[in-house]
């Protein structure tokens, strides 16, 4: 009995060894994978990429990736910017230091076409003051006033009838006046579409116009302006020679002034004369100007009495 006893404790003893060293291995083996997962370069290699390598359009399915997935830059076309043009710098006109208006009364007539040619061939534009009665009898009416236009000249107002009893003369000739002005205004839109303002007092303001009479107010109220002249070679009496002298010598009267304007009419002699007076301003320094919209005129006028 004595002898079993130690062949017992030692077998168990070495039987517990052995499932301690069982248990160890068991434990050791379960832990690999997790080891492997972080330490070993083979296991990223080996691994499939779960994200795919070209960039996705915005229309393609995105799906769920592993926690283990690249950072990916995109070439993301940024959006076009349309380019804001800076606005152009407009150059102020830069005005002569002389300027002459030739301006031409009654028309239009049979000399209409006349004055345009030497106008268009000396390039030379001009303000033509349009009479009513003259526009309703004369056929080639509508063409000529086209050509003004086209060809830079003004068109303005000279009144329906030239009358001077009815214009300012009498109780209410301030309003048959300005009626007759807007009466001109509306012929002359429906006949070309030209919308003017500008008026010539036939015969003149200096002439109708009275400081009780009303006209400077009336017309003021109905948005009309009318202009004078301050050269007046008088061309209804005078030749061509004398149309002229009259021009020279009214220039040199008021030395030269920096701005004429010089009332003319359609009669043959203005016809012959018109070459001569265009040379001899030009010579004296003056450059032509049509009527625009908006300019004052820096002239005297004649002063209503």
């Amino acid at each position: 009995m004595e002898n079993k006893q130690p062949i017992m404790t030692f077998t168990f003893k070495k039987l517990m060894m052995l499932c301690f060293i069982a248990f160890f291995l068991g434990i050791l083996n379960s832990c690999v994978p997790t080891f492997a997962s972080v330490g070993d370069q083979h296991f990223f290699e080996e691994a499939e990429n779960p994200i795919d390598e070209e960039p996705m359009s915005e229309n393609d399915d995105v799906e769920e990736a592993d926690d283990e997935t690249e950072t990916l830059e995109f070439d993301v076309p940024l959006p076009e910017v349309e380019e804001i043009d800076e606005p152009e710098e407009v150059e102020e006109e830069v005005w002569p230091e002389r300027v002459a208006f030739l301006t031409f009364d009654d028309g239009p007539s049979w000399n209409t076409a006349r004055l345009l040619d030497i106008l268009y061939e000396e390039e030379v534009p001009a303000t033509f003051f349009l009479l009513g009665a003259s526009m309703i009898n004369h056929p080639e009416t509508i063409p000529l006033m086209e050509r003004m236009l086209k060809e830079g000249h003004y068109i303005g107002l000279h009144s329906m009838t030239h009358v001077f009893a009815t214009l300012y003369l009498g109780e209410g000739a301030a309003n048959r006046f300005v009626d007759e002005m807007l009466q001109l205004q509306t012929l002359i839109y429906d006949s070309v579409g030209h919308q003017t303002n500008l008026c010539r007092a036939p015969y003149g303001m200096m002439s109708g116009f009275r400081s009780d009479s009303g006209h400077a107010e009336a017309i003021a109220e109905a948005g009309i302006k009318c202009i004078d002249w301050n050269i007046d070679p008088q061309d209804w009496n005078n030749s061509a020679e004398l149309i002229l002298t009259y021009v020279i010598n009214q220039v040199e009267m008021l030395n030269a002034p920096a701005e004429l304007v010089i009332v003319l009419h359609e009669h043959d002699q203005t016809v012959a004369a018109l070459p001569s007076v265009i040379a001899y301003l030009r010579e004296q320094g003056y450059v032509f100007k049509a009527y625009s919209p908006g300019h004052e005129f820096i002239y005297q006028q004649h002063r209503i009495h």
